[in-house]
């Protein structure tokens, strides 16, 4: 029932779309923020993986959102002084796995590319989210390649970091930002055993090859995809409600 109003809802969108009055309904429909706030209700359980955490709390509403349920999972935070950070915003979440390492398929241990702590100060609040595998990936943002230093960090294939941390394999939410490395995290997934509710993940530094294949293969899992700002959101409409 749930996937067949989900569907409806899909093609009442798209016509409306055809004669121009599709716009506001699909930006209220198509909010990750509200579907999530619909489906999982305050107080009851969620459990939710997240890569790249950075502190926990910057750059988006999942913190928020996490603390205000019964909530457990795994934050994933390779860069040592983000994660100390995070361990201490999620210290009284007991119920939350804090793992300081990159998530990498072949690799025990990588460099991150990372804004110098010394110069934070001079930059806005956003630099402290654009650590990178990528050497170049500052140069997209306007950083002084001087402000950028190399941090040796601990890294494991994201099935052994779940495997080892996740007392079931029920997961009802993935979120990946890892500046540009994204594709490999979520192609990382075994999807015979983890399946998530609902995948996000942050497509505008991926290339457009990388773009196209990782939403294929979503689509091969039966997700539905949708676009917002610059993240793609991947769906369960068989077991998530869009309204």
């Amino acid at each position: 029932m749930i996937f067949i109003k989900n569907h409806l809802l899909i093609l009442i969108i798209k016509t409306s779309n055809i004669f121009g009055k599709g716009l506001v309904f699909r930006k209220k429909t198509f909010s990750l923020e509200r579907i999530l706030n619909y489906n999982f209700p305050e107080k009851e359980p969620f459990n939710f993986i997240q890569v790249g955490a950075n502190d926990g709390i910057s750059f988006d509403f999942l913190y928020d959102f996490v603390v205000k349920r019964i909530s457990t999972g795994i934050v994933i935070e390779p860069v040592k002084e983000y994660f100390d950070e995070l361990r201490s915003n999620y210290t009284e979440f007991e119920n939350i796995v804090k793992v300081n390492k990159a998530v990498h398929p072949l690799e025990k241990s990588i460099y991150i590319n990372k804004i110098s702590s010394d110069v934070v100060k001079k930059y806005p609040d956003w630099v402290k989210g654009i650590a990178s595998l990528d050497p170049n990936h500052h140069l997209k943002t306007g950083i002084n390649s001087n402000d950028i230093v190399k941090e040796e960090v601990k890294a494991d294939s994201l099935m052994n970091i779940l495997n080892e941390n996740l007392v079931n394999n029920k997961i009802a939410y993935f979120q990946v930002d890892t500046e540009g490395f994204d594709f490999e995290v979520v192609k990382g997934l075994d999807f015979e055993i983890f399946r998530p509710l609902i995948i996000k993940y942050e497509n505008v530094n991926l290339s457009i090859v990388d773009q196209n294949n990782l939403k294929r293969i979503l689509k091969n899992q039966k997700y539905f995809l949708f676009d917002e700002l610059g993240d793609t959101i991947a769906i369960n409409l068989k077991k998530i409600k869009l309204f």
